[in-house]
């Protein structure tokens, strides 16, 4: 482990930045959700019933789940450990078994299953609820969960005298890491592909651009990968900026989250009243059963169908 130096102060650190990126994390999430609960809205009074879309609760989950971690966990902590621990920060701090600690990490694995989770439903939206495509992630997604909770369980049998690099729960840490990483890139990588190849059948009849889509997946997806990435190169080495890193890596994870559905959601108000195939088509909609000319009623819900047969009839 790095010099105990340097314990503390990542803390302190770890508490700034990511008071900073939970901020940003706040405007994204409370316009996502807005945008969100709008467009269900409007659906709604069309006879399309999705006002509880998997998306906004999704959105609301990871705002508990990221807000608990944040105000009501690392706030407290920094009280805790600065104030009303006497024993001082560093004995605090280093304690892997203390109750907060032990309940930030739960709340840790939460909110990366739940940004996991949100990423295999788009998967499986624009695959046009292909089952097997999502076969993988979904043992991601279960090995992520099994990996927190050893990970949680860990903690609590914490000795002291130990660390966290050289604890049992080390190789929990590594596998959660892995495991969240391969879902993402898996995701993201099967997602691009599908977007460029509907965009490449679509374009030559008049349909819309999908590069714009693409960016949006691809951007979101580096932000939470780089973040990864780093924290496991941080953790293999021993360095105390994982602490940093984890403590904001909810945040990240919102971000990554919420910057699609805002993005997103500004392509809906700006199309909104534009009653065109390729406006009906909105950002991240496709054709997802051409076997039938059915809505999807979700964030990333558009009728591919019908501009495939349109696309057919050649009138597009």
């Amino acid at each position: 482990m790095a010099p105990n130096i340097f314990f503390v102060p990542a803390n302190l650190a770890s508490f700034a930045i990511q008071s900073c990126l939970y901020g940003v994390y706040l405007v994204l999430a409370v316009t996502s959700i807005c945008l969100i609960a709008g467009r269900n809205a409007s659906r709604r009074r069309r006879g399309t019933s999705i006002h509880w879309s998997p998306s906004l609760v999704g959105a609301i989950g990871l705002f508990v789940t990221i807000t608990a971690q944040h105000w009501i966990l690392i706030v407290d902590r920094a009280f805790s450990a600065f104030i009303r621990f006497p024993l001082g920060p560093l004995e605090f701090y280093g304690n892997l078994a203390e109750t907060t600690q032990v309940v930030k990490t739960g709340f840790l694995v939460g909110t990366l299953a739940i940004g996991d989770a949100l990423i295999i439903h788009r998967l499986w939206i624009v695959w046009g609820y292909n089952k097997y495509v999502i076969m993988f992630p979904i043992g991601t997604l279960i090995g992520l969960v099994v990996s927190g909770a050893g990970i949680t369980y860990q903690f609590t049998r914490y000795k002291p005298g130990q660390t966290v690099f050289l604890s049992e729960a080390g190789r929990w840490i590594t596998a959660e890491t892995v495991f969240t990483f391969c879902t993402n890139v898996y995701c993201t990588a099967f997602i691009s592909w599908r977007l460029w190849n509907q965009g490449r059948a679509i374009q030559p009849y008049g349909g819309p651009s999908l590069r714009s889509v693409l960016a949006i997946m691809v951007e979101s997806a580096a932000i939470y990968t780089i973040g990864t990435i780093f924290y496991l190169a941080c953790y293999r080495s021993q360095s105390n900026l994982q602490l940093i890193v984890i403590d904001c890596w909810p945040a990240i994870t919102g971000i990554a989250c919420m910057a699609i559905y805002v993005r997103v959601g500004l392509g809906w108000t700006h199309l909104e009243g534009k009653p065109s195939i390729v406006a009906a088509t909105q950002p991240l909609s496709f054709a997802v059963d051409t076997t039938r000319l059915e809505q999807a009623d979700t964030d990333f819900d558009c009728p591919m169908d019908e501009l495939n047969e349109e696309r057919n009839k050649g009138t597009v």
